[in-house]
């Protein structure tokens, strides 16, 4: 049994999980296989098509974002894969399947209470993705798109608190917003005050469920922790420690830059040490290189949202 001690009392971990897994839809083996083959400099358009088209409700998809006057202009329809692959390239053609699989999570009734809703928190989830792929690319690292999964997911938990509160027919996930709003704290911080399940070990939970890989489950365990020393089972020289960092500036800047809503409005500031950690010299220049992707992703999660 996973119980975890909070501020105030117990949190038995194994029987919300097997709660959530109730109503969890199962994470498709098609993002795994496309975030491996699209880390490979030498991955051909072929490789991409063989995975994409093994799901077709996600390729019919693909195909009617490529169909988009956004991408596809004034050409002719595009009809195949290969057409979509080319129209949209690598980048987004991933994006589009790990948002479609992901936040079918997402899917449920939104609350207008304490300015929360499920939208807010995927547009946020898609901020941080966004975010933490174009830091990646900025300092040169190779592992950019495995930083936009960890991005995309490390708020996963919260969906869970917030299904969790449907299925029981409470509030003490908005609670929590609340209580991070009026106090001027993080929703984690949150959590921790009012002794409520946490986010990030939830989500942990969940990742380990879907067999994302080992990189991705630490960053979402870890991604409120910005203290090397205290992330368990993670080795400082590690990528995954480099990616626990990474997300950490990256969320802190999506929220700074108020893109979504994740239940708080008070994201600490990364530490000197943690910036001098990923060699981030001039946070200005990150800063600004997120604003623009953030006008991109703003685009992309409406034609998201309308196909």
């Amino acid at each position: 049994m996973r119980v975890m001690e909070s501020n105030t009392g117990m949190v038995d971990y194994e029987a919300l999980i097997q709660q959530i897994q109730r109503n969890l839809p199962t994470l498709p083996i098609i993002v795994n296989e496309l975030t491996n083959i699209l880390e490979n400099p030498d991955t051909s358009t072929q490789q991409v098509e063989e995975v994409m088209v093994t799901d077709q409700s996600i390729c019919t998809r693909i195909l009617r974002i490529a169909n988009t006057t956004f991408y596809r202009g004034n050409r002719e329809k595009v009809t195949d894969a290969n057409e979509a692959i080319g129209a949209l390239g690598f980048d987004k053609i991933k994006d589009v399947i790990l948002t479609t699989s992901v936040f079918k999570v997402f899917a449920g009734k939104e609350s207008a209470e304490q300015r929360f809703s499920l939208e807010g928190l995927w547009k946020h989830s898609m901020g941080v993705a966004a975010a933490s792929r174009a830091i990646a690319k900025y300092l040169g690292r190779s592992w950019h798109e495995t930083a936009y999964t960890c991005g995309l997911v490390h708020d996963i938990g919260k969906v869970a608190r917030f299904k969790l509160d449907e299925d029981n027919n409470d509030n003490l996930f908005l609670l929590d917003s609340q209580t991070a709003l009026d106090q001027k704290i993080n929703f984690f911080q949150a959590e921790l005050s009012n002794g409520s399940p946490r986010h990030d070990y939830l989500g942990y939970l969940i990742c380990r469920h879907w067999g994302l890989s080992g990189a991705v489950e630490g960053v979402v365990r870890w991604h409120h922790e910005p203290n090397p020393d205290k992330r368990q089972k993670v080795r400082l020289d590690s990528d995954t420690s480099d990616l626990i960092d990474l997300v950490i500036v990256a969320n802190w800047i999506v929220n700074d830059l108020e893109f979504g809503f994740s239940g708080h409005e008070a994201a600490d500031t990364p530490s000197d040490a943690l910036l001098a950690r990923l060699r981030i010299d001039h946070l200005g220049k990150v800063i600004e290189d997120v604003r623009s992707e953030l006008e991109l992703t703003e685009d992309f999660c409406g034609i998201l949202e309308n196909a």
